[in-house]
C-alpha cells in the first residue's frame, strides 16, 4: 500500500471519528437538557448515513477490526463447540455406546484409545514437519506444536509455532514466528502466558500470547549461547526461581533468566569422559528429575546417557559425571524421559529412552549423590550400566513418554506411523493398545506416516497428542486402565516397584508377572 493510500484510509478515520465524537456528544446534551427531548435522539442525531466504499474498506482493513473481527468469531466457534445440538435423547444407551465406538479406535475394553481432534491448518501447516507437542500446564483444552520451514514457501517464515485449542477445530488459537526452524518448543510451567523455543539457528525464543507473532525476547547470535541446533530446551525451578536451560548439539548448555535473555546466566560445555576416543559430545535430547534441577541426563547421538550436573558437588565436577554412563543403545538417542514421581512409592530414578536402534530401554538411574561404583549384576563394566528392560519394535521409535498418572503406563510413536501404549505391570512383551492416526484426505500416503513426537496432558493425563512428518497433529483419548485419576490404586506403584526389584535381582528381561 502507497503511503498516500495510508495517509488517505487515515483521514476517512479520522473524519468517521470525528462523526461518532460529535453524535455522543449531541446525544450527551440532550439527556442532559431533560427525559422529554430524549425521543428526538432517534431522528435528528442518529440519522442513517451509507458508508462509501472507500470508508468501507479504510474500517474493514484496519487492525482494530481484523482484531475484533478474529477474537469475535473463535469466540462463536467454540461456544457453537461446547454443545452438541444434535444429540438425541431418545435413544437407548447401548446405540450411543455404538455411536461412540465409531471412527478411529485402538485396544479394548477399558484400554481402549481413540482419536478425538485432528488439526491441520491449509495455511500453516502445510508442507511443514512436527518438531515438538506440549500442552499447557495451565489450560487443559490448549496445546501447542512446532514447525520446520515449509520448502516451498521461501517467503514465510522458516519456524512456527501453533497453539491449538481443542474447542476450535478449523484453526489455530495463536500463530507465532520465527526466522529460523523451530526444533523444540513448550509452556513455561511457571509463566501460563509463555512460550520457550529452541531454534536450528542456535537461538532460544521467547513468545507471549497477549503479544503478537514474532518473539518478545530471543538470545543473540553472536558472543555468547548457542551457535549450533537447538534441540532440546526445559523450564526447571521454582515459581520464584525458575531458568530456562537449552542444549544444543556441540555440547553446550545454557542457563538463562526468562528475564534476560541478552546473555546466558550459567554455561557448560559438556564432553565425552575417557577412555572415549574424541571429547566431542552431540546431545539430541535432554531430562531433568522431578526432584532434583541440578542434575539431568543427556542422550547423545552415539547412543550412550550421560549425567550431567549442573554445578559441582562432592566427587563430581560440573558437566558430564565421569564416573557412570547408561549404554546400550546402538544409535542415536531420540528421547528421555524421568518417571513423573507422583505416587506413595517413588518411581522417580526410572527413566525411559528411545532411540533409532528400533527400541525403547527401561533405566534405573543412580541417585547424583551416589559416590560409589557400579559392580555386580546390570554392569557392563566399570561405570557402565545396562538397561533393566528392553522393548524391541519393528521400526525407530522417536519419542517415548511415561504416563503422567498411571505409574507402569507409557506410550511410545514410532517411523511407521504408530502410536503405542504400554503397561510393564500387565504386559512387556506387546503394547495394550495400538493405533494410527487417520489419514488425512490429500495427505501423502507411505513416506508421510512417520510421528515423531508424544506428549501426555499432565493434569488428569487422559489425553495424547502426536505429530510428525506429514504436519498434522492429532489427538486422542485412552480409557480408565491407561490414563485419569479415577481408578488409580496404590497398588499400581508398589507392582512397578516390585517389578522393577525382580527384573533386577534376576537380571532378565520379559518378566510378565508381578
Amino acid at each position: 500500500m502507497s503511503r498516500r493510500d495510508r495517509d488517505r484510509e487515515e483521514e476517512l478515520r479520522e473524519n468517521i471519528r470525528k462523526e461518532i465524537e460529535e453524535e455522543l456528544r449531541a446525544a450527551k446534551e440532550l439527556i442532559s437538557e431533560g427525559d422529554g427531548k430524549t425521543a428526538l435522539l432517534s431522528t435528528s442525531s442518529f440519522s442513517g448515513r451509507t458508508l462509501t466504499s472507500e470508508e468501507l474498506n479504510a474500517i474493514v482493513a484496519s487492525d482494530e477490526f481484523v482484531d475484533f473481527f478474529e477474537r469475535s468469531t473463535k469466540v462463536i466457534e467454540k461456544a457453537l463447540d461446547q454443545y452438541d445440538i444434535l444429540t438425541d435423547y431418545t435413544l437407548q444407551a447401548h446405540e450411543i455406546d455404538e455411536d461412540e465406538d465409531q471412527g478411529n479406535t485402538g485396544g479394548k475394553g477399558r484400554r481402549k484409545v481413540r482419536e478425538i481432534r485432528q488439526f491441520y491448518d491449509e495455511r500453516w501447516s502445510k508442507k511443514r514437519m512436527i518438531s515438538a507437542i506440549d500442552f499447557s500446564p495451565k489450560f487443559q483444552e490448549l496445546l501447542l506444536a512446532s514447525y520446520t520451514k515449509n520448502p516451498s514457501a521461501p517467503h514465510d517464515p522458516d519456524g512456527i509455532v501453533q497453539v491449538w485449542n481443542l474447542n476450535l477445530h478449523d484453526r489455530p488459537e495463536f500463530v507465532f514466528h520465527a526466522q529460523s526452524d523451530i526444533l523444540t518448543a513448550k509452556f513455561s510451567p511457571f509463566h501460563p502466558n509463555l512460550i520457550i523455543g529452541g531454534a536450528y539457528s542456535g537461538q532460544v525464543l521467547l513468545w507471549d500470547t497477549r503479544a503478537k507473532s514474532a518473539p518478545v525476547q530471543k538470545t543473540p547470535l553472536t558472543g555468547y549461547g548457542h551457535t549450533h541446533p537447538v534441540y532440546a530446551v526445559d523450564i526447571v525451578g521454582t515459581q520464584n526461581a525458575n531458568n530456562i536451560i537449552s542444549c544444543s548439539t556441540d555440547g553446550a548448555v545454557c542457563g538463562w533468566s526468562v528475564d534476560m535473555l541478552a546473555q546466558p546466566q550459567e554455561s557448560l560445555i559438556l564432553t565425552t569422559p575417557p577412555p572415549s576416543k574424541t571429547e566431542d559430545l552431540s546431545p539430541t535430547c535432554l531430562a531433568f528429575p522431578q526432584a532434583d534441577p541440578t542434575f539431568f541426563l543427556v542422550g547423545s547421538e552415539e547412543g550412550t546417557i550421560y549425567p550431567c550436573h549442573r554445578y559441582d558437588r562432592a566427587g563430581a565436577k560440573a558437566g558430564v559425571d565421569a564416573r557412570v554412563s547408561y549404554k546400550g543403545h546402538a544409535a542415536p538417542v531420540m528421547s528421555v524421559d524421568f518417571h513423573p514421581a507422583r505416587g506413595p512409592v517413588d518411581l522417580g530414578d526410572l527413566v525411559l529412552s528411545s532411540s533409532l536402534d528400533w527400541s525403547v530401554k527401561l533405566w534405573k538411574v543412580r541417585a547424583p549423590a551416589a559416590t560409589s561404583t557400579i559392580s555386580g549384576v546390570g554392569a557392563l563394566g566399570e561405570g557402565a550400566v545396562s538397561p533393566l528392560m528392553e522393548f524391541i519394535r519393528e521400526d525407530v521409535v522417536y519419542d517415548a513418554a511415561w504416563s503422567p498418572v498411571k505409574p507402569g503406563v507409557f506410550s511410545l510413536v514410532d517411523g511407521a506411523g504408530w502410536l503405542e501404549l504400554w503397561d510393564i505391570t500387565v504386559e512387556t512383551e506387546e503394547p495394550v493398545a495400538r493405533i494410527s492416526p487417520s489419514p488425512r484426505k490429500d495427505g501423502r500416503t507411505m513416506l508421510s506416516k512417520s510421528l515423531n513426537k508424544i506428549t501426555w496432558e499432565q493434569q488428569e493425563g487422559k489425553r495424547l497428542a502426536t505429530g510428525g512428518i506429514d504436519g498434522s497433529l492429532t489427538v486422542f483419548e485412552v480409557g480408565p486402565d491407561l490414563g485419569g485419576k479415577e481408578s488409580l490404586k496404590n497398588e499400581e506403584w508398589t507392582n512397578v516397584k516390585k517389578l522393577v526389584n525382580r527384573v533386577e535381582a534376576v537380571g532378565v528381561n520379559g518378566v510378565t508377572g508381578v
